[in-house]
Formats: structure tokens, C-alpha cells, sequence
């Protein structure tokens, strides 16, 4: 018993290296903007589920999965029955946002997925510049908002092989100008000899702009990721997530996640994210960065999930996700 015991962990192990040097290797490859900043469109790299921010946002890896429709669209595959769902999350400074989906498997072989995010940033202050460079207000105020809708489909190709893309458009407004991208994700699951292991890798966020803030058409940077994820079941009541990410103009992003199964009704999660440093900002609370908490609860054809991640001082995102499979 003990070792196998050994023999297991030792298998892990070599596993998580395997993936990890993958996914070095090749994101210099899909990585075409090594530059520090940001992109536009930023909320293409939201996530809208309870559960996932709850394990750390590391769910490229994990196979009938509804939240593939962001993650991996492979893993939507097999999920057991129709799922109607949908997210709130309450985030920075007033900024609201969620999301809507909706999974229709066909069979074994073939699954669709429908799905639509929002968000909401509030009214903001206009202000202007006097002629001594200071900020003045002007007394009136302007929004910002943006959606986006997609569309997924999974196919099974082998045994060992999951394949699924994902056509996703995105509307984008700030005050009285917008803008507007068109795009794929591209996803793949992989199930090795070993059926407690998984594999997943995606290509997010792969497009170009339609349309432009300014008549100079100047173009958004698309925020193009590449990730790579593994889960591995431990036992039938813990779930193991690991996953590297690596987006346009941002560093190389770590990602774990544990999923402990109390009953079949219940189920606890934690997770943290490597992108900590982000809320060390010399607070209280900087500790806490990068770390998440959630739960779920099923109830007959119903679920509902809870998390909590920690941006430091920043302060926290909640999130809350209501789901039903008929």
C-alpha cells in the first residue's frame, strides 16, 4: 500500500514538471508581445464563476466543465445533461459584471455552448485640465460598459483527444466612443492512461478590432492568451488543479487549485494565484493577496457557488453563481 502510495505521488510529480516545461516551451511562441502595459478589451480576461476564482482560475485542465466556455472549450464534452447558468460579481469601485450561458450537450461525441458577459463600470466624474495642469470638474458624469457573446463547440476525436473552439464577439463603450473585436479561442483536452489525470490547453483571444474609439482607427492590442492545465483526482472526494498562463504584455502567471468534496451536497475549494505581488501595495491586507475561498452546494437539479479572491488592498471580488440542469 505504501508504495503505491509513493509510486502515485512520484507519478505526479513528473506530471506537473511535464506540463510545466511544456508550457514554457511553447509560450514564446504564441507569446508575440513580450512588452510591459496593458491591452485593451480587458474584460476578456475576467472571469465570471464563483467556482472558478474560488480554485484560483486554474480550470484549463478540468473536463466536464461548464466554465470551459471561458477556460477550455474541449471540456464542455460530457457534461450530463442541458445547464442553464448565471454569475453576478461585485468588483472595484462600484464595477459590476456577469454572465449567462447556457450548455446544450448533444451526445458523447459533440456539445454546444451559448454564453453572454457584461460589465458595468458606473458613472465616473468628468473632469478637464486648466492652464496650470491641474484636474478641474466639469460637474457632469459619463459611463463605460462593455459585452461580449460567444458561442463554443467540443468534439470528441479519440479517446485520448478533446478538441474545441470558441467565435466570440466583443462591444466596448467609454462615454460616447466604442469599439469593437471579433475572435477564437481554441482549446484541447487530453486523457492520458492514467484516468485520474487531465490535460488541457487553450489559445484565447486569437482576432482583430472591427471597429475603432477614434476616426484614426487605432488599434486595441488583443489580449491574447496562452494556457496550459492539468487536474489530477487524488481521491474521488479531492480534485487537484494546476495551471501556467501567460497573456500579451503580462508576465507568466502560475495558477492552484483544491476542491474537497465534503458530501455529495457539499463541496469546499481554495486557491491562490502567483500574480500576488499585484496587491502589495504596504497595507494591512497585502498578505492576503492572490489568495481565494469559495464553496458549493448542490441541491437536486440545482447548484450554487460562492467565492472570494483577495487583490490585497486592492480589496476583495466577490462573485456568486446559480446554475440549473434539466
Amino acid at each position: 500500500m505504501k508504495r503505491n502510495y509513493i509510486m502515485k505521488c512520484n507519478t505526479l510529480k513528473k506530471l506537473w514538471l511535464m506540463l510545466l516545461l511544456f508550457s514554457l516551451s511553447f509560450i514564446p511562441v504564441f507569446a508575440v508581445n513580450e512588452e510591459a502595459g496593458t491591452t485593451g478589451f480587458a474584460n476578456l480576461k475576467n472571469v465570471y464563476s464563483a467556482r472558478a476564482i474560488a480554485l484560483g482560475q486554474s480550470l484549463t485542465g478540468q473536463v466536464r466543465n461548464p466554465d470551459g466556455l471561458y477556460f477550455n472549450p474541449a471540456a464542455i464534452l460530457n457534461i450530463e445533461g442541458k445547464e442553464l447558468g448565471t454569475t453576478y460579481t461585485n468588483s472595484f469601485i462600484d464595477t459590476q459584471g456577469g454572465q449567462i450561458q447556457y450548455l446544450l450537450p448533444k451526445n458523447k461525441f459533440t456539445a454546444w455552448g451559448f454564453a453572454i458577459k457584461y460589465m458595468n463600470m458606473g458613472s465616473m466624474e468628468r473632469t478637464e485640465v486648466d492652464n496650470n495642469g491641474d484636474l478641474i470638474s466639469t460637474g457632469e458624469t459619463f459611463g463605460a460598459y462593455d459585452i461580449i457573446g460567444s458561442v463554443s463547440l467540443a468534439k470528441y476525436i479519440t479517446d485520448a483527444v478533446d478538441l474545441g473552439g470558441t467565435l466570440k464577439v466583443i462591444y466596448d463603450q467609454i462615454d460616447d466612443k466604442s469599439a469593437s473585436a471579433v475572435m477564437v479561442d481554441l482549446g484541447m483536452i487530453h486523457h492520458p492512461a492514467n484516468p485520474n489525470v487531465k490535460v488541457g490547453i487553450s489559445l484565447r483571444n486569437i482576432g482583430f478590432q472591427t471597429s475603432y474609439y477614434s476616426a484614426t482607427d487605432y488599434k486595441e492590442k488583443l489580449p491574447f492568451t496562452f494556457a496550459a492545465g492539468i487536474t489530477y483526482q487524488f481521491i474521488p472526494t479531492l480534485l487537484g488543479c494546476l495551471e501556467i498562463d501567460k497573456v500579451t504584455g503580462e508576465n507568466i502567471l502560475a495558477k492552484l487549485g483544491l476542491e474537497y468534496e465534503l458530501n455529495p451536497a457539499l463541496a469546499l475549494r481554495a486557491g491562490f494565484r502567483s500574480n500576488a505581488s499585484e496587491g502589495y501595495n504596504g497595507g494591512n491586507l497585502a498578505f492576503l493577496s492572490g489568495f481565494s475561498l469559495g464553496a458549493g452546494w448542490n441541491w437536486k437539479n440545482c447548484r450554487l457557488d460562492y467565492g472570494v479572491t483577495s487583490y490585497g488592498d486592492l480589496g476583495l471580488i466577490n462573485q456568486l453563481s446559480l446554475s440549473y440542469e434539466f
